[in-house]
């Protein structure tokens, strides 16, 4: 009997719970396969574990976070199918449990996509009837429902009830005070149509509260507007940009800028290296950096020389000359004593102090003579038309002499030649003086191909 009676004791010493469905038409869950969600709120003075028939045993939630004084358990479940009649194979049945309460058993019919929320307590729990805590379930449920000014007035009052926890009474105040500034924050920028910041806030409002469809459908919107606007801001700024009219390709470019939308979407990542390409050439176009001039040199008259000539960075310069009997050599109308000649040199410039600019860089030359010269010997300085004679006597190869060819040939001399000036820029005009110094790739034509000399340019700056 004793026995008996302790059994019956330990039973009735069990209480029960219960549990309600919070779902809203409307919720769902995104998932990329076949899986429902399910969201159970309980009280953290009552924690809960979970089994399942279905799945074999013990469940375990995939997340348990906190909501106030509850825990939210958040499970992932493969959903039920459906019979050849289109019935609903309920076979997943949740077991709860929790210390000193009967399991509760909950029927889980589960479709794709589908999010299920419920609330589990205990209705003999005078804690969780307790007035504050009567208020205050019913300011959460205003606030799931984004009713955030009833949610608050329920707060407030649930905060001055005899049994109120104070701590929480004001972080509840706080957070839905934080939800409506942030909606008002967000709306304002939404209206004036700035859709970044807007979409921040709505972000905002959904960490505070996931259930806001508002804020959802705000932050869509605001997403859509803000990618138009800068999908349409990089098609002019690149079509624009291709016609070379950079002011204008700049004002859509610094409006993506503006609106941070290469930092958000990797497909801008061109934008920071456009504008910095751009302000290269305007700032370029304002100081008129681009020079172009004719040059003149002994020899070779006819040169034209194109450089970049920057305020405040390194630039550089391209550089040719030659004479007409190059054109006269690739008519065979070339004739000994004609000295056909090229140059070409590149290099660098750099500023030294407004107007004067330094400019350097390696060159070559190539100078060309006529005549089939005997072994060893090579035209000197006084290679000339009236000096045949004694070219004949002194270099030209005797045997050819009698050949009607024998002052057709070309022979060809090459020099390094690298060079070193400075330029003169004042407005649209500048001026150029350059020193060429020539290193012989052969000794014996030094004098043939000359050591130095200076070239003289003028032109325009722009």
């Amino acid at each position: 009997m004793l026995t008996m009676s302790m059994l019956c004791f330990g039973a009735m010493a069990q209480n029960n719970m219960t549990y309600e469905d919070e779902s809203v038409i409307g919720d769902a869950y995104a998932s990329n396969g076949d899986t429902a969600r399910v969201i159970i709120r309980c009280h953290d003075s009552m924690p809960l574990t979970f089994s399942s028939r279905v799945d074999g045993g013990p469940v375990e939630p995939f997340r348990v976070t906190k909501e106030g004084s509850y825990n939210l358990y958040d499970f992932h479940f493969p959903t039920d199918s459906y019979d050849d009649e289109l019935r609903l194979l309920s076979r997943r049945v949740l077991v709860v449990f929790a210390k000193d309460h009967n399991n509760l058993e909950i029927k889980l019919p589960l479709v794709s996509k589908q999010c299920v929320k419920l609330r589990i307590w205990d209705p003999d729990d005078n804690k969780l009837n307790s007035p504050y805590i009567r208020f205050r379930n019913e300011a959460f449920e205003e606030y799931k429902n984004m009713n955030y000014q009833k949610a608050r007035q329920l707060f407030v009052q649930a905060g001055s009830m005899s049994d109120a926890d104070q701590a929480e009474a004001v972080k509840n105040v706080n957070m839905v005070d934080s939800v409506i500034y942030f909606r008002q924050l967000a709306d304002k920028a939404f209206e004036e149509a700035k859709f970044m910041d807007a979409y921040k806030y709505y972000n905002n409002v959904l960490s505070l509260n996931n259930d806001d469809s508002y804020a959802l459908d705000k932050k869509q919107e605001s997403t859509n507007h803000y990618r138009s606007i800068c999908d349409i801001a990089y098609q002019k700024a690149e079509y624009l940009f291709s016609e070379k009219q950079y002011e204008e390709a700049r004002a859509q470019y610094q409006i993506m800028v503006d609106e941070k939308c290469y930092e958000n979407f990797p497909i801008y990542s061109t934008v920071e290296g456009r504008l910095n390409f751009i302000d290269d050439i305007i700032k370029s176009r304002k100081s008129h950096a681009t020079v172009i001039t004719y040059e003149w040199r002994k020899d070779t008259p006819l040169g034209l020389h194109i450089g970049k000539y920057k305020d405040h960075k390194w630039g550089g310069f391209f550089q040719f000359d030659l004479n007409t009997k190059i054109f006269e050599m690739s008519r065979s109308n070339a004739k000994f004593g004609d000295k056909p000649e090229a140059n070409i040199s590149f290099g660098w410039t750099v500023k030294l102090v407004k107007p004067l600019w330094l400019f350097f860089g390696p060159g070559a030359t190539a100078k060309m003579y006529h005549g089939m010269f005997a072994d060893g010997k090579y035209p000197g300085d006084d290679y000339a038309a009236d000096k045949l004679e004694k070219y004949k006597k002194d270099y030209l190869d005797p045997k050819e002499l009698s050949s009607e060819d024998y002052l057709k040939k070309v022979n060809s001399s090459f020099a390094i030649s690298p060079v070193i000036g400075f330029l003169v820029k004042y407005s649209y005009f500048a001026v150029r003086v350059t020193y060429q110094y020539r290193f012989s790739l052969k000794k014996e034509l030094e004098d043939f191909m000359g050591k130095s000399y200076l070239s003289f340019g003028v032109g325009l700056a722009f």
